[in-house]
């Protein structure tokens, strides 16, 4: 995209906040976290700014089928049945499909067979969806609570394992921690490596 067809596809998903998003910070937040874990893990995944754009979409947009679902009972769902709903005049249909899926996948189960939009998508967009809604699924933990306790997040990639190192804003950050280490399952899955999730040394900190 240029930038007045990047300006046009913000304006888009704007609209989209605007009509469902209850709590914008939260969406902002997780966007920002999904970006630092799309960058710290680029020597693995190796994609570039389309997907990029995929992911903050997807995360900007994860949480808008709450306001469909009062208790937040399928809202992953719901979520990604609004995106897909859309009159979007700057996504193809096929790019519209896929950011809706990386939505969806957010939280609880894992993409698989048994989901017919996700297996009506070709084998590499599969496997789009099984990559950034991994780094989707953390991201959303980090931000629990809704509180912004995670200032930013790096990677230390090894053949055997991924070491997320988190910076916090606050000292207790323990629902964010246990969030992400229940939810790092898909991006276990799909890097081959076990995922830990770490604070990051002391001289790694942000503070405020």
């Amino acid at each position: 995209m240029t930038s007045p067809e990047i300006d046009a596809h913000e304006a888009e998903i704007d609209a989209l906040l605007a009509r469902y998003e209850e709590e914008p910070e939260h969406a902002a937040q997780v966007a920002a976290l999904a970006d630092d874990l799309f960058l710290a893990l680029a020597p693995w995944h190796g994609r570039g700014d389309l997907d990029r754009r995929r992911l903050r979409t997807a995360a900007l947009l994860h949480d808008i089928g709450w306001s469909q679902t009062p208790d937040g009972k399928g809202h992953h769902k719901e979520s990604a049945r609004l995106i897909a709903a859309w009159p979007w005049a700057t996504l193809p249909p096929a790019e519209v499909g896929l950011v809706a899926q990386i939505a969806r996948y957010h939280r609880k189960s894992l993409p698989h067979a048994g989901h017919a939009p996700y297996l009506a998508l070709s084998e590499a967009d599969r496997r789009t969806v099984s990559v950034l809604g991994g780094l989707l699924r953390i991201a959303d933990a980090l931000d629990r609570t809704h509180t912004r306790r995670v200032a930013a997040v790096r990677a230390e990639i090894a053949p055997e394992a991924i070491r997320l190192l988190v910076t916090p804003h606050a000292r207790d950050w323990d629902a964010e921690r246990r969030a992400a280490e229940k939810k790092k399952d898909l991006l276990e899955r799909e890097a081959g490596r076990i995922v830990a999730v770490l604070e990051a040394p002391t001289g790694l900190q942000v503070q405020g």
